[in-house]
């Protein structure tokens, strides 16, 4: 297993419940990780432009559905960003069609994963995600 201190995650998600539930379960899993929470792909964006991200992450989670960018955008707008190569970033929705799916991992994501509708499956959702630096 790799070395799971300093390990910060970026959350970027405008659902205040869900923020809450998976950022909980991730804890549960390893309390020791920073959660760098971004309420909407705007946010995101303007706070790591120009390449500047506070406390470099070792995992990005997107949101899909969002106001102003999906998380698709935000992957493409993120595959020109050289300080944030190598990263691997994973959207979660509750929509599960192939479409969606398959524009967000051409447009770089590491995995799709459809939101869970129980704590447990949250806590299996942190476990795969986290799987990606832990």
């Amino acid at each position: 297993m790799k070395n799971e201190e300093n390990k910060v995650v970026y959350l970027v998600e405008d659902d205040s419940e869900d923020q809450e539930i998976l950022i909980a379960a991730i804890h549960q899993i390893n309390p020791g990780i920073t959660m760098q929470v971004f309420k909407n792909g705007k946010e995101f964006m303007s706070r790591i432009d120009g390449d500047n991200c506070p406390g470099k992450p070792s995992l990005i989670i997107l949101d899909y559905n969002m106001p102003y960018y999906t998380g698709a955008e935000v992957l493409k707008k993120l595959n020109d960003l050289h300080s944030l190569m190598g990263i691997p970033k994973v959207i979660w929705s509750t929509a599960n069609d192939l479409t969606t799916r398959n524009e967000c991992m051409s447009n770089g994501a590491s995995n799709y994963y459809e939101k869970p509708y129980n704590y447990s499956g949250y806590c299996r959702l942190a476990a795969n995600m986290l799987g990606y630096i832990i």
